[in-house]
């Protein structure tokens, strides 16, 4: 007697996991954006600890995961497991200065400062459960043909020939759609050399980035470098080292966290047009990334410590230019991810004697014509834009290596393997303590 189709074929989905099943799509067919568990794409310790938790399930978009962390300092709604870390690792800084700063001596400082030299704004924790961030769109279809380089990256930055000096005050860069809902960098050319010293000192402190778009973080940290800067208050001696996940310790090596730390934002910028320089890239394009506002001194001095891996190569400077018309913190650090992970392969398995970007992803190219490109992205399906990102025109020819920083569905990964590439996915996860 024959089974009946119906229960076997609710068995057989029942029997695949949960993210998968809603990621698969007809054979060759585009997929939907599925909703997976956190575990899937962030590793425990950002799902979940003393100061928030991570709501299940997490939803893809655009290739990134969407994480929304509820904490008592408000609910961040972030895209990208590096952003996930950047903001997690914040929280325990957050509640720190919070308490710094009701006490009676810091109050007293901050009196003192008058506190007219920075514009702190309205607290973003006033109101228990509100959303205090919100970026609105995704980081656009990086295995597609993305919009972002529709204009070149000079336009974006509002560069001008006559504008050539560091210290000159850079311009805004127009808004863009697809940063919608991200807050912007602190100005930090043209900051009082105490005023930003002081603000570096608490960062080092706090084993956080001074250049943080945290719009929580950033108020309160704001606060604590006037007090100390115009009102004497000297860093808590009583406040121990802060360690978040993953966050500086891993994304940024040590000499860029102490570079960061320990120097203006100045020196910074004139060091690292150095190693530019070194690296045979020319002046207006070093000076161009400079000016984009979405590379804080720390992303950019973290960018050019990759460059410097892949060392003086051919197309090296498709990365600055690819890196100047990159607008927001999630696009930014997306690159540089994944040029971080093309540096690794650089160092670790074969040389690459060339560079190629293809929009915001970037290539190697080995002295064997071999092609291994990388993406840092979370979660990546088979859609109509995976499908023109293994046809696109920079990476033609045979023997061609994907490095996935996250994880591909079985689906997109069957595909990708089918138009010729070796995959190699999981990559953040393997790199991670």
């Amino acid at each position: 007697m024959k089974r009946p189709l119906i229960p076997v074929l609710l068995l057989s989905f029942a029997m695949i996991p949960f993210g998968l099943a809603r990621a698969q799509g007809a054979a060759g067919g585009n997929e939907a954006w599925p909703k997976v568990q956190g575990a899937d794409v962030a590793a425990p310790a950002l799902l979940k600890g003393p100061y928030h938790t991570v709501v299940e399930p997490v939803i893809i978009e655009g290739h990134m995961a969407r994480f929304v962390i509820e904490s008592r300092f408000g609910n961040f709604s972030v895209l990208g497991e590096r952003m996930l870390a950047v903001r997690v690792s914040e929280l325990a800084a957050i509640e720190t200065l919070q308490n710094v700063q009701q006490s009676d001596a810091f109050k007293e400082a901050l009196s003192a400062s008058g506190g007219k030299l920075v514009d702190f704004g309205k607290s973003a924790i006033s109101e228990p459960g509100k959303t205090v961030e919100n970026i609105g769109s995704g980081i656009g279809t990086v295995l597609g043909r993305v919009a972002y380089l529709a204009k070149s990256g000079t336009e974006y930055v509002g560069d001008k020939v006559s504008d050539a000096t560091s210290s000159a005050p850079r311009e805004a860069a127009q808004a863009k759609p697809e940063t919608a809902g991200e807050p912007e960098p602190p100005a930090f050319i043209g900051d009082p050399l105490g005023y930003n010293m002081a603000r570096r000192e608490w960062a080092k402190k706090l084993n956080i980035d001074p250049y943080t778009t945290n719009p929580v973080l950033r108020p309160l940290l704001d606060k604590a470098a006037t007090a100390t800067f115009a009102g004497n208050f000297g860093v808590n001696a009583t406040v121990g080292a802060l360690v978040g996940p993953w966050q500086l310790t891993y994304e940024f090596d040590d000499l860029t966290r102490q570079s960061v730390w320990n120097n203006p934002a100045i020196d910074l910028e004139k060091s690292n047009k150095e190693k530019l320089a070194a690296l045979g890239i020319p002046e207006r394009a070093a000076r161009n990334l400079t000016r984009n506002k979405w590379f804080t001194p720390t992303l950019q001095t973290a960018l050019v410590a990759r460059m410097e891996s892949l060392g003086k190569i051919k197309g090296i400077e498709s990365v600055v230019t690819a890196a100047t018309a990159a607008q927001g913190e999630s696009r930014a650090r997306f690159l540089l991810e994944s040029v971080g992970m093309l540096a690794e392969a650089h160092r670790k398995e074969t040389p690459f004697v060339e560079i190629r970007m293809s929009n915001l992803v970037p290539a190697g190219i080995t002295s064997g014509g071999r092609l291994v490109a990388a993406v840092g992205i979370d979660y990546g399906i088979w859609d109509k834009d995976a499908a023109a990102f293994v046809q696109r025109k920079e990476f033609a020819g045979s023997g061609k290596t994907l490095l996935v920083a996250g994880m591909l569905s079985a689906q997109a990964q069957q595909m990708i393997t089918k138009a010729g590439w070796e995959v190699k996915p999981r990559l953040r996860s393997a790199r991670k303590p």
